[in-house]
């Protein structure tokens, strides 16, 4: 691999444009109107939850006289970024609260300053939506033979919380609710030989989505970019998707994937991300830890496909394995570009396939605590894939 481009290093001025046009037609981001410098808030992106590790960057120009750059949130000091530019730093979000205001104020040497602000969402919703405590859980059934299993009726499954057996209402087939599917690629310069082909089978995938859909596009190196979000107009994801570059920098793959996993909006919906890279993630600042959270506590399947890269990649790997399997999704490692084809088809397939049960909790504490959910049919030879569980917390 080529030698990764710093995570401080400056957003190209192009992908900032197109992120914004694509995704809202507008900047997401204003600029200061006083006189004098000309601030932008270049991160957070106004339109994903701020949760976690999140970085603050911000662009004051002209850059010389700038003294400091502050970050704060909801009136509280978040971090301070110090010159050279980039103006950038990180805070530690945690959680999240429920509304954010960022607001960044660079100080000048004359004594003067530039203020801008801008609005963030907030913590998304939990598996508990306000007023209910309906856990929602999709389910794929697939023989010995891996084939999938349809037709079956609520009698058909039995399902556990912590060893309880629970009542679950069969709401129906997952594929006659919408889905909201972010899609997540890798353009750092490992994938060079590999992203034209990627873009191909990627742009035959959304072709072959059932309607309704919500979908995104999310593109990283050793930075993220979110150049799609929530649209329905199929035409503006796959002009997005045609605009990628050429592959250059490093790879920050938790960072896109907790992006991702952020990008989805309220409401009942099959909630998947759908995630292409290499695996080879040196450039992150979101901890493994903080990404299986987000899962534990959300809705999301996700779904992996990696390019095995031999020596290096075992811990990659893993972790993919880990992440997708909570989620009730899969990881699929691929040695030939030629396989994506095949997988993206399987994945398809099991989003078209899945069933979405739903239930109310014998127990009915939410004290935060982890609950484990098994599902199994009447029928033992099926294979029966789900999430492991989900977070009681407080809506």
């Amino acid at each position: 691999m080529t030698a990764p481009r710093s995570r401080l290093s400056w957003m190209p001025a192009a992908m900032l444009a197109l992120a914004s046009a694509l995704a809202s037609g507008q900047p997401p981001h204003a600029r200061a109107q006083d006189a004098g410098p000309e601030l932008t808030i270049v991160e957070p992106d106004p339109r994903s939850p701020l949760l976690g590790v999140v970085r603050m960057s911000a662009d004051v120009v002209p850059a010389a006289g700038v003294v400091s750059v502050e970050f704060q949130v909801n009136g509280a000091p978040a971090c301070t970024a110090l010159p050279p530019p980039p103006f950038s730093c990180v805070w530690e979000a945690g959680d999240g609260p429920e509304a954010i205001v960022v607001r960044a104020v660079a100080r000048l040497a004359d004594g003067g300053r530039a203020v801008r602000s801008m609005r963030a969402r907030g913590r998304p919703p939990t598996l508990f939506s306000a007023g209910t405590s309906m856990v929602l859980v999709p389910v794929v059934v697939q023989d010995r033979r891996g084939r999938f299993v349809t037709g079956l009726t609520e009698e058909d499954f039995a399902l556990f919380e912590d060893g309880v057996l629970q009542a679950p209402t069969l709401l129906d087939e997952a594929s006659a609710l919408p889905l909201d599917l972010v899609l997540v690629f890798d353009f750092s310069s490992s994938m060079a030989t590999a992203l034209g082909s990627l873009q191909f089978a990627a742009r035959h995938f959304i072709g072959e989505l059932p309607e309704p859909a919500r979908l995104g596009l999310v593109a990283f190196n050793d930075r993220v970019y979110a150049l799609a979000s929530r649209e329905e107009n199929r035409t503006v994801l796959l002009r997005a998707l045609d605009t990628l570059p050429e592959p250059f920098g490093g790879t920050a793959m938790l960072d896109a994937l907790g992006h991702a996993l952020g990008l989805h909006g309220d409401g009942q919906a099959q909630r998947v991300v759908v995630l292409f890279s290499d695996g080879d993630d040196q450039h992150s600042v979101t901890s493994p830890d903080t990404v299986e959270q987000r899962i534990r506590a959300g809705q999301t399947t996700v779904y992996a496909v990696t390019m095995r890269r031999g020596n290096g990649s075992a811990r990659a790997e893993g972790l993919l394995r880990r992440l997708t399997q909570v989620s009730g999704g899969r990881w699929f490692p691929i040695d030939r570009i030629e396989d994506l084809n095949d997988v993206l088809g399987h994945v398809r397939a099991r989003l078209d396939s899945s069933y979405l049960l739903a239930y109310e909790p014998s127990n009915r504490a939410r004290d935060g605590r982890w609950r484990r959910i098994d599902v199994r049919t009447s029928d033992r030879r099926h294979v029966v894939t789900t999430r492991e569980g989900y977070a009681a917390t407080e809506p």
